[in-house]
């Protein structure tokens, strides 16, 4: 059955060429490795069954590292230039495995690290791939890029499963859980941000949720099916990095977070954070945190409490 979806969606998007693997990705990754070799909690891996997740700072994209003492779930992965940025990442994290891949849409922001990253033998990366998730798209608003093509192909070449995500998930990752909330827009979506994978991570008492880059269209939906969480949440990943069209203040007022990432580029040429969305993050009382200032940024839980460190404050 996957096997068929998977079929489905690769013969609506245009055919692309596999990405090679090139010498200088790999002298970029050493080179990458090499100056944060002396950031603290870049090399910080939980072994006391806490949790971290990584904001990781990939220019005007998304991309956020999940690390519990047994597994390791990357969500979203930046644009293409970002793939030697994660596989630095993973090398400064002791990763060999990433036991899920979750692409929260198929924009190239989001995809296009990650299919730099599976188009590499994992005999060469040093990273397996054990389930690639990501967004069940309708078939009218499959996107016919060459990025979503090789990531498709990608995947399936070296990941050991793929997923169409349909319905709720939850993931056991030891330490904490993971549930995945499809978007409730099955069709006619403004954006295909509006098809976004949503995400709660419980690590005991803390919460953060993970909104891909869901507009005020996903957010209504969210609200009027009750799939949000029924108490606040700790940390809010902000969606569609922080745009005039997300975060609306009723979404915001659901959630009520103590903590917000805005994941954007320096100088990006969307004008993100669109000074709206961050007017209305400061209205619910949030810490406002944002990787074109902060660099990346690692929030840890012990079940009971959060600790933030930031790469600005540790170079």
């Amino acid at each position: 059955m996957a096997a068929a979806k998977r079929n489905q969606k690769k013969q609506s998007a245009k055919n692309g060429k596999r990405l090679p693997i090139l010498l200088v990705l790999v002298l970029i990754i050493g080179i990458v490795t090499y100056f944060r070799d002396d950031i603290p909690f870049i090399k910080s891996v939980p072994t006391d069954g806490s949790v971290s997740v990584y904001f990781l700072d990939v220019g005007q994209g998304d991309s956020e590292l999940i690390v519990t003492d047994t597994a390791a779930v990357l969500i979203d992965g930046g644009e293409r230039t970002e793939g030697d940025t994660l596989l630095a990442d993973f090398q400064q994290y002791g990763i060999s495995k990433l036991d899920y891949v979750i692409a929260s849409h198929p924009h190239t922001d989001h995809i296009g690290g990650l299919t730099v990253f599976l188009g590499m033998d994992p005999a060469d990366s040093g990273v397996t791939v054990g389930t690639v998730i990501t967004a069940d798209v309708p078939d009218a608003d499959i996107p016919t890029t060459k990025t979503y093509e090789q990531f498709l192909d990608n995947a399936e070449a070296h990941a050991e499963d793929v997923c169409f995500l349909s319905e709720s998930m939850e993931l056991d990752l030891g330490s904490a859980t993971l549930q995945l909330i499809p978007s409730p827009i099955k069709s006619d979506a403004e954006t295909l941000n509006e098809y976004s994978i949503c995400g709660l991570l419980t690590s005991g008492a803390n919460t953060f949720f993970f909104t891909g880059d869901a507009g005020k269209q996903e957010e209504q939906a969210l609200l009027a099916e009750n799939l949000l969480p029924s108490q606040p949440v700790d940390v809010l990943k902000v969606g569609h990095h922080g745009s005039k069209g997300s975060s609306s203040t009723e979404f915001l007022q659901a959630l009520h977070p103590t903590d917000a990432v805005i994941s954007c580029g320096t100088g990006n040429s969307y004008g993100h954070p669109h000074q709206g969305a961050f007017e209305r993050l400061k209205e619910v009382g949030c810490t406002i945190y944002r990787t074109d200032l902060d660099g990346t940024i690692c929030i840890r839980s012990d079940g009971k409490a959060l600790t933030i460190q930031t790469e600005a404050e540790a170079s």
